[in-house]
């Protein structure tokens, strides 16, 4: 039987981004609502899962993360705070992302992110909920902090194994691809 890992590929944020994240979620951890708030450490842009995968297949994953970094860098602006589905029933707290999602979505593309059978959507995932409790507050709390007004420049594609453990999961680089480098 092969060995596996829980692989994605996702776009790192920048340290001042992830500055600008943990401030925001600070603000939004008064609300009280019981969310799973993402350590500032593991935020990134996921561009496609892959769940549980043999190891066998690590270069074949690494091929398509070169060949679709094959393209100049770009820049990326976040923006409001905002749930899925909704905030009628929220699932995940997210930042969206302004300028700079058609290049995401053109990258998740290329990494055939469609197979996983729902349609991409950029987005900075920073929390998920535990239950109901203080979603009206937590709502309210998102449209009084408006957005994270922060940007980065999408320089490479990295190849994540995430480790969960009962203090939240680990993320190790298992590969990483430069944009603009074939």
């Amino acid at each position: 039987m092969s060995q596996t890992a829980r692989l994605f590929i996702a776009v790192p944020v920048s340290d001042e981004v992830r500055l600008a994240a943990a401030r925001l979620i600070a603000e939004l951890r008064l609300s009280g609502a019981d969310c799973k708030w993402v350590e500032p450490e593991n935020l990134h842009l996921t561009l496609r899962f892959f769940g549980e995968t043999p190891l066998e297949r690590i270069p074949v994953i690494e091929h398509l993360m070169r060949r679709a970094a094959q393209r100049p860098q770009f820049e990326v602006s976040f923006g409001e705070v905002g749930a899925f589905d909704s905030w009628d029933d929220p699932q995940v707290v997210w930042v969206g992302v302004g300028s700079g999602a058609a290049g995401l979505a053109a990258l998740a593309d290329a990494l055939r992110a469609s197979a996983e059978g729902r349609p991409f959507s950029a987005h900075l995932t920073i929390g998920r909920r535990r239950s109901g409790t203080g979603w009206e507050r937590l709502r309210a709390a998102a449209l009084q902090a408006g957005s994270l007004e922060s940007c980065q420049t999408v320089d490479r594609v990295v190849l994540f194994e995430s480790r969960l453990t009962l203090r939240g999961p680990t993320y190790l680089v298992r590969g990483e691809a430069l944009m603009g480098r074939g």
